[in-house]
């Protein structure tokens, strides 16, 4: 058998939708719909909860709230709007405050800094210039040839005959 036909027949094993003539012999009892909510009564004004001018109306479905907001009293818009531009006012000079010292705090660190962070230049650079004179680095920082061994050469050896597979 092919891997083709095998393909085939999962295919139509995945597929196959039909049903035969005994699949289903009887069918469930459908169940009677029951009301979506409670039901709704209205009645004239003034009808008391026995009178029996009450007539069903149905079952209640959904329900819409529509709300009318009330006008707000100008007097209190105004005072609001001047709440917020005290605060914005404020919050500005908290914001310029908070600069001014961390600029203060910026100069004191480096003043405070700048004498450590020079002398660990002037290290790095003692270091580096060590470094050229005992002949490790040439004059771009780039490592020297090893004079030990011509240039064509590898440290690591003579290369290997033949590329393994």
């Amino acid at each position: 058998m092919r891997a083709d036909d095998i393909l085939a027949q999962i295919d139509n094993a995945l597929e196959d939708w039909e049903v035969g003539p005994d699949a289903m012999r009887s069918r469930p009892a459908v169940e009677p719909k029951t009301a979506l909510g409670p039901q709704v009564w209205i009645a004239p004004v003034g009808t008391g909860p026995d009178d029996p001018e009450w007539e069903a109306v149905g079952h209640i479905t959904s329900i819409d709230f529509h709300i009318d907001p009330q006008e707000i009293d100008p007097g209190f818009r105004q005072a609001w709007e001047e709440m917020r531009e005290r605060l914005a006012r404020v919050e500005a000079e908290r914001v310029r405050r908070a600069q001014a010292v961390l600029e203060a705090f910026a100069r004191a660190y480096m003043q405070a800094v700048k004498p450590a962070v020079e002398a660990a230049g002037r290290a790095i650079a003692e270091a580096a210039q060590a470094i050229q004179q005992a002949g490790l680095v040439n004059a771009d920082g780039r490592p020297a040839r090893r004079r030990d061994r011509p240039a064509w050469q590898s440290p690591y050896g003579p290369p290997r005959r033949g590329r393994r597979r």
